[in-house]
Formats: C-alpha cells, sequence, structure tokens
C-alpha cells in the first residue's frame, strides 16, 4: 500500500518526491548503523520522511527524552504521518529547521535527509545548505542519500568532513553521504569508513 502511495505521488510531484518507491531497509541501516549513538542524540529532524520507512527506525531506537521533528513538504505524506506517528511535530519546509532551533535553544545532533536535492533549483539547494549547516549542534551529522555525486562538491563546500557509502541493494541504488562540520568528527567510532559496497 505503501508502494502504491509512493508511485502515485511520484508521478504527481516528481521533482519534490524523487523516486518511485519508499526506500529500502537496506538504505535506511546503510545511513543510520548500528554504532549510531542515540544515547547522545537529544534534537534530531528528518527532512523529507515521505511513508515514514526511516521516521519509523528512527523513532524506535531514540532514546525518551529525545525530541524528533519531522519535515514534510507533500499534503498527503503529512497526513499518513499525523496518523502514524502523531506524538511527532512536523513541519512542512525545511527551511524551518533554524525556527525549531530558536524556539527550543536546541541546535541538531543529528538531521536526516530524503530529500531529492538534485531536482530543486540552486538558489534552493543553496538556501538548504546554509539552513541545514547553520541548524546543526558543533559535533552534530548531517546523513542524507542521493542517486548521483553531482552535488558532491556543492555539499562540500559547507561540510568539509565527508564520509562517502553506497548500497545497490536499494531501487535505484544509492550513495550515502555523511556530513560533519569539522574533519576532526570524521574519527568518531559511529562516523568510520562506510566505503565499501553493500
Amino acid at each position: 500500500m505503501k508502494k502504491l502511495l509512493f508511485l502515485k505521488e511520484y508521478f504527481l510531484h516528481a521533482r519534490q518526491v524523487g523516486s518511485v518507491i519508499p526506500s529500502s531497509g537496506f538504505l535506511v541501516r546503510k545511513m543510520l548503523p548500528a554504532t549510531m549513538p542515540w544515547h547522545k542524540m537529544n534534537q534530531i529532524a528528518e527532512l523529507g520522511p515521505g511513508t515514514g520507512v526511516m521516521t519509523g527506525f528512527i523513532d524506535s531506537r531514540r532514546h525518551d527524552r529525545s525530541h524528533f521533528y519531522l519535515f514534510e513538504k507533500n499534503a498527503v505524506f503529512q497526513n499518513d504521518l499525523q496518523l502514524r506517528f502523531p506524538h511527532l511535530v512536523m513541519f512542512d519546509d525545511a527551511l524551518q529547521l533554524n525556527e525549531v532551533v530558536k524556539a527550543t535553544g536546541r541546535p541538531f545532533d543529528l538531521i536526516v535527509s530524503g530529500l531529492p536535492f538534485a531536482n530543486f533549483p540552486e538558489e534552493l539547494q543553496e538556501r538548504l545548505f546554509r539552513t541545514i549547516h547553520d541548524a546543526l549542534a558543533p559535533n552534530g551529522a548531517f546523513i542524507a542519500f542521493q542517486y548521483t555525486l553531482m552535488l558532491r562538491k556543492k555539499f562540500q563546500a559547507h561540510f568539509p568532513a565527508c564520509d562517502l557509502g553506497y548500497t545497490c541493494l536499494n531501487i535505484p541504488p544509492a550513495w550515502v553521504f555523511r556530513w560533519k562540520k569539522s574533519n576532526e568528527a570524521l574519527n568518531e567510532p559511529h562516523f568510520a569508513s562506510t566505503t565499501i559496497l553493500q
């Protein structure tokens, strides 16, 4: 049912949705491996949760005192997510990240993204990169998947520390980027290299 919903929304809003089916469990585990220090993550955001595949994974692993926010523009996905995750706060624009930071006084320890950046105009890409960078805690992580490497240099202009992974066990196969604000952060155990193909 979720796949049919996703397919329908893709044909209606291809530039916004970005794929014909939801992310696979393999991709979710590639982005969020077992070594993730969930106990240290008090403020979490997911950009473009879609049908909630990654949302459910994060929600089941974060600690009880953490705060988890969703940012979804598609109205159909919004309604579905609200029914499944009524305890989570939702916004309709990822550019509202800094509004949450200002309102709560807490930057984000983790920002996970399923947004199809390559489909967006350059001006919107730049605004999103700046917003995500500014909303991250000094040692926060920004983890995103993309179906192409064409925007890698644009990402690196804002996030100099990067770990790159790949999984072919997704339709389509996907690149996984783990970004930090500093190169020192790459030495953390949960941010170890994952460049092996899976």
